[in-house]
């Protein structure tokens, strides 16, 4: 988007001062020109009259930028203060001469052979038939360009710079407004299936209690609805739990970093979640080597944690739900696979949205809140971690999670 705001404004800026440019050469160039011809034009009356009254022998004392040249009727040069009379051809063809010697004045323009100067003449029929000629020259507009060339240069340099921080400037309203936009759009979402994941425990829980209320349930009944009752209150907890670890990523909350060993971490986790793996049937191990990033904790625990929750409650009997830690040149990784059910490709992409469930069913059988691997984005984006999935359906899942080692210290 930069670019293509930056090569817009630039191009507008490079066009209006083209533009400019050439409205104001063209303006200045013809005031110019005009008030040229009329200066020539006075001087001819002058030295004219000068010359009717002191002959060619005025032409001694001229002391002119001008050109001043004496013709008579038939061409032929009687005084130039430029060039010897004698040596000078016939001017009876020029331009203006002809003019003059009809109209009784005459103007024309010739341009030297590289368009880089012009002379202006300007001819006028004295009483006595002969006719006087001054000229003079005139820098072309090509001539003014390139004589221009270096306050243009600068000129189309600040245009380049104005144009680069208009560009920067106009970006980061957009983004900071599509950024806005978008945040909005992810608020409302989630505040409404905040409200539809809270509802279903909600109207569970009132269900049973009015049925409790009526007095007429057996010790049995009771029982089973108070098992029901506790069951969706700690659905309802855990997915609290998980609104609030949400938020304190989104708010980007200052947390106090420390030197973590990420292996001693992941076998601390699956000592707290052996008993869960052992229920669902799955075995789970680390392998790896001990390897250190500089992190929070907390929400590191948070994102092995869930990503080893997902390997165990999506696994299949006697899987195998598998933490490997290593280190490479570039970076550490964490990746954590299953042999579990697998995420179909059009879904992956998905996976890692709020309250976003492959499998919907399944999900709610075991108890997932559709939060965890969100928390899990999160967790990575604050550390500078990116997040890789490799999946098939059938076969399992493997998520890998990488540190950047510049990142680690």
């Amino acid at each position: 988007m930069n670019k293509k705001i930056f090569r817009y404004s630039l191009m507008i800026s490079l066009l209006l001062l083209l533009v400019s440019v050439v409205l104001i050469m063209g303006i200045l160039y013809d005031h110019f020109q005009d008030q040229l011809k009329s200066e020539l034009k006075k001087e001819a009356d002058y030295i004219g009259a000068a010359v009717l009254t002191e002959g060619t022998s005025y032409f001694d004392k001229i002391n002119s930028d001008e050109r001043i040249t004496l013709i008579a009727p038939d061409g032929n040069v009687l005084a130039d203060t430029d060039a010897d009379s004698e040596k000078l051809e016939n001017h009876l063809d020029r331009k203006e001469i002809q003019l003059a010697l009809k109209d009784g004045s005459g103007t024309s323009v010739r341009y030297s052979k590289t368009f880089m100067e012009r002379t202006v003449y300007y001819a006028v029929r004295l009483e006595n038939g002969n006719i006087l000629r001054v000229s003079a020259k005139q820098y072309t507009v090509i001539s003014i360009l390139i004589g221009l060339s270096q306050p243009i240069a600068v000129i189309i340099l600040l245009t380049v710079l104005a144009s680069a921080i208009l560009t920067a400037k106009i970006s980061k309203n957009v983004i900071d407004s599509e950024e806005q936009k978008k945040r909005e759009i992810m608020r409302r979402e989630f505040t409404s299936n905040v409200s539809h994941e809270l509802k279903t425990p909600l109207t569970s829980i009132s269900g049973f209690a009015e049925m409790l209320m009526q007095g007429d349930a057996d010790s049995e009944t009771v029982a089973d609805f108070s098992r029901s009752i506790y069951d969706e209150s700690q659905r309802m907890i855990t997915l609290v739990q998980d609104i609030l670890r949400i938020s304190e990523l989104d708010e980007e909350a200052e947390f106090e970093q420390e030197s973590i060993d990420l292996y001693d971490l992941a076998e601390e986790i699956t000592e707290r979640l052996q008993p869960q793996a052992e229920k669902a049937q799955v075995q789970l191990r680390v392998i790896g080597e001990h390897c250190h990033v500089i992190g929070v904790q907390k929400i590191l625990d948070e994102i092995i944690y869930d990503l080893c929750d997902n390997a165990i409650k999506y696994n299949r009997q006697n899987g195998l739900a598998e933490i490997s830690i290593h280190e490479s040149e570039n970076e550490v990784k964490l990746s954590v696979r299953d042999t579990g059910i697998g995420i179909a490709k059009e879904e992956q992409e998905r996976i890692f949205e709020r309250f976003y469930r492959v499998d919907k069913a399944r999900s709610k059988a075991i108890g997932g809140t559709g939060l965890g691997l969100s928390i899990v984005k999160h967790g990575a984006i604050y550390h500078h971690a990116q997040i890789q999935i490799d999946s098939d359906i059938g076969k399992g899942t493997t998520v890998t999670v990488c540190f950047p080692v510049s990142e680690n210290g």
